[in-house]
């Protein structure tokens, strides 16, 4: 009993020795407080729940010709052991009007932690849908239809001195669109830098999750279940199709029993005679 006491001893203190390998980075989460504005020069944040935060521009055209939005520099990530950050932004037909969009980036800083460089991904509101492009990749071209949370992520990756940079789209676990892994060449990236809502013209801001609602449950429905019919068989008489005469003939189990019965008596009456 000591050994085996040992033994899974031995086997716990190895489990949990692993434990932190397992927990790899977590993609940063995004709060209100996280979000920069720098006094209203970079656009304004308001809470609608614990979970959302509204995000709006600055409400005046800088020199860029752009409407800044906020910005947080929360992520951590280093570049060699690649970086995977998600942003929960709600797509609704009633929040914005046509031609209003905003610009969303994710740039990359070197040792010193300034720019090393960035990729920015733009939504568009186009008539009833959301339309999704990224200039580093023209190729790319997401046309939103449905309502929902849909998650913006970034990917960045060190390969044989390159950096990499890909985008993709998500609506809960389903990736809609995803752009090449753009080749930025041999940048001076090591780390993440910011990201920021670069551009927001959209009057009612935009809507961030901290984090991403559950998906729906998908309702089975139930079929109906046919009745089964009884089944009853009588149990006193017994019919039988007679071939010759075609007539039916029905004895009764009492009379099938007392013909047994008479039988029996008549055999033993032929022994006793004998």
């Amino acid at each position: 009993m000591s050994k085996v006491k040992k033994i899974l001893g031995v086997t716990m203190v190895s489990l949990f020795a692993f434990v932190p390998f397992l927990n790899v980075s977590a993609q940063t989460e995004w709060t209100l407080k996280d979000w920069e504005t720098e006094n209203g020069d970079y656009g304004s944040v308001t809470a609608v729940d614990d979970n959302i935060t509204n995000i709006k521009g600055s409400g005046y055209e800088n020199e860029t010709g752009m409407f800044y939005g906020p910005y947080s520099m929360k992520s951590e990530a280093k570049l060699v052991d690649g970086i995977t950050e998600d942003v929960y932004i709600e797509l609704n037909k009633d929040n914005m009007t046509h031609g209003e969009l905003f610009g969303l980036t994710m740039s990359l800083n070197d040792e010193s932690d300034s720019y090393a460089t960035e990729l920015l991904v733009e939504t568009q509101k186009v008539n009833d849908d959301y339309l999704v492009t990224v200039g580093l990749d023209p190729n790319f071209k997401a046309t939103i239809s449905e309502d929902g949370v849909y998650t913006y992520r970034y990917t960045a990756t060190l390969e044989d001195g390159k950096t990499y940079l890909q985008f993709s789209i998500l609506k809960w676990d389903e990736v809609i669109a995803s752009t090449t892994k753009i080749d930025m060449g041999e940048t001076t990236a090591v780390s993440a830098g910011y990201m920021w809502f670069c551009s927001i013209t959209a009057a009612n801001g935009i809507n961030v999750y901290t984090t991403l609602p559950e998906k729906p449950s998908e309702e089975i429905p139930v079929q109906p279940v046919e009745p089964i019919e009884e089944v009853t068989t009588p149990n006193t008489t017994i019919e039988e199709e007679n071939p010759n005469t075609s007539d039916s003939i029905v004895l009764t189990i009492g009379m099938l029993v007392g013909s047994l019965t008479i039988v029996g008596f008549g055999i033993k009456a032929l022994k006793k005679r004998a």
